[in-house]
């Protein structure tokens, strides 16, 4: 179980992207508990499933942010949200498939949130107060 509370350092600066990843640990943080709740497989695999929407949506809206400001790294930013999107349904048909456990899969979505949001975001967040190049 992962046990993570919102820290200022997921902060980038930006209300609206803060904002929603915030919700988006929230959930990470919900998966972790569900089998402290006694939750079924099948009941594990609606919240990823949720989990995987909820992302869609903050891509899209952290996408569209970018698209606004003409954000210089918009393709790479937009390939490493295709990817975690990607990995996130392996990791869920491995869960479902009996191959990993719900602990790896949490471990998998926590990681990638917290190095995606601290580097990858934080530099977008940069570019947007600032105009500074993410490549300088």
């Amino acid at each position: 179980m992962i046990k993570v509370a919102w820290n200022k350092k997921f902060e980038v600066g930006h209300e609206r992207i803060d904002f929603e990843h915030k919700i988006f640990l929230n959930l990470i943080r919900e998966a972790s508990l569900l089998p402290e709740m006694g939750s079924s497989k099948e009941r594990v695999m609606r919240h990823l499933d949720e989990v995987k929407k909820y992302a869609l949506f903050h891509f899209t809206s952290e996408e569209n942010i970018m698209f606004d400001v003409a954000y210089p790294d918009f393709k790479k930013h937009r390939q490493e949200h295709a990817m975690l999107l990607a990995l996130l349904d392996e990791r869920s048909h491995q869960y479902k498939d009996g191959d990993i456990d719900l602990d790896g899969v949490v471990g998998f979505l926590f990681e990638w949130f917290a190095l995606h949001t601290t580097q990858v975001d934080t530099r977008l967040a940069k570019y947007i107060a600032h105009g500074v190049d993410p490549g300088a």
